[in-house]
């Protein structure tokens, strides 16, 4: 038999060199971790705001003021639009009281023949202007002592109501009186000062009457002679006009309102306190504001009706569920935010309160 040999030659085995495998990058972990991380400790401070602080939404509105005469009166020009921004001592409109006839006005100029008729007119007119103005001191003295007699009386009756002598709703009917007695002020006051703008121009018709032999036009002039006179309407508060009522030539009968202003010079939140967290909101707290584009702020709780209301769609918790909370007035902490807040007019607004 043949015999095998085995080759004592050491084979070369052909290989691939392995490398050396990568560290893997902890990029994507440390990613992970800080979402994780992030999201638990909203989770823990959402947790601690509810336990210690307590929340409730409003709307910054401000007090409204509703332009109207004593007496019947045609609007003959206005000098504002809605939505214009007005101050105090600004003119809204121009109007005329005594206006039967202003569809047969002549446009020819007239002379009176009998200018001892309208001396005595003007007489006449300047002496009743003069004793109207004496009796409006006197209605805006005793509306002033209404005033401070009610203020007194509000103040005894927190602490009785507190005490439960009084029931919440009495406290309220008295503070509405207080706001009717001080829109009662604004308006004898402005009632004032317009007697004293036409006591002005009859006594400057009047001069004008002595100085010379003064032809009147027909357009200010009624029939019969009749004079008529056109009355200016100054703005008494700060704000923006809301809605005008009365169109241009159209007549505004008494005690209605020929247009509305939005008062600036009273601005509050009307805040809409849950009834779970009534209990640490309180009068003269201050609270933390805070508006819907991220600025801050604070304020004053002023008022507390313990009356509930029903909460508007906008501000509850379940849209299209019934919902009542209780309604808190709150005021700017001072003059500086009291200017800021007129930037935010109709702006929702959320507040917060510690319970601690």
């Amino acid at each position: 038999m043949k015999q095998f040999k085995f080759q004592n030659k050491a084979s070369v085995i052909t290989g691939i060199k392995e490398e050396q495998p990568r560290r893997r990058s902890n990029i994507d972990r440390i990613i992970y971790l800080i979402i994780f991380i992030l999201l638990i400790t909203s989770l823990i401070i959402y947790l601690i705001r509810r336990n210690v602080s307590a929340s409730a939404l409003g709307e910054v509105i401000t007090g409204r003021f509703d332009v109207m005469e004593m007496n019947d009166m045609k609007i003959m020009e206005y000098f504002v639009n809605e939505g214009d921004t007005v101050k105090a001592g600004d003119t809204l409109f121009r109007y005329r009281t005594e206006f039967f006839d202003d569809d047969n006005e002549l446009n020819a100029t007239i002379s009176l023949s009998d200018g001892e008729g309208t001396s005595n007119w003007l007489l006449r007119e300047i002496s009743l202007t003069k004793r109207n103005i004496q009796l409006k001191q006197i209605d805006i003295s005793d509306v002033k002592q209404r005033i401070s007699k009610t203020q007194d009386l509000i103040e005894k009756m927190k602490l009785e109501v507190y005490l439960d002598v009084y029931p919440p709703v009495v406290l309220k009917q008295q503070k509405m009186l207080l706001d009717d007695y001080r829109i009662d002020l604004t308006k004898s006051n402005q009632e004032l000062s317009q007697l004293y703008i036409y006591l002005r121009q009859l006594e400057e018709l009047q001069k004008q009457q002595l100085s010379a032999n003064v032809s009147i036009s027909g357009s200010s002039m009624g029939a019969g002679g009749q004079q008529r006179i056109d009355y200016y309407y100054i703005s008494p508060v700060n704000g923006i006009i809301s809605k005008i009522n009365t169109p241009l030539k159209g007549i505004t009968y008494k005690k209605e309102a020929a247009l509305f202003i939005s008062n600036l010079d009273k601005i509050f939140i009307k805040a809409y306190i849950p009834q779970e967290n009534l209990e640490y909101f309180r009068l003269n707290d201050i609270v933390e504001l805070s508006f819907m584009d991220g600025s801050r702020s604070k304020g004053i709780i002023k008022d507390i009706y313990l009356i509930t209301e029903e909460v508007p769609e906008e501000f509850r918790a379940i849209r299209g569920k019934n919902q009542r909370t209780v309604i808190a007035e709150v005021y700017p902490f001072d003059e500086l935010e009291r200017v800021r807040w007129i930037t935010y007019y109709q702006f929702t607004v959320k507040l917060t309160i510690s319970k601690l």
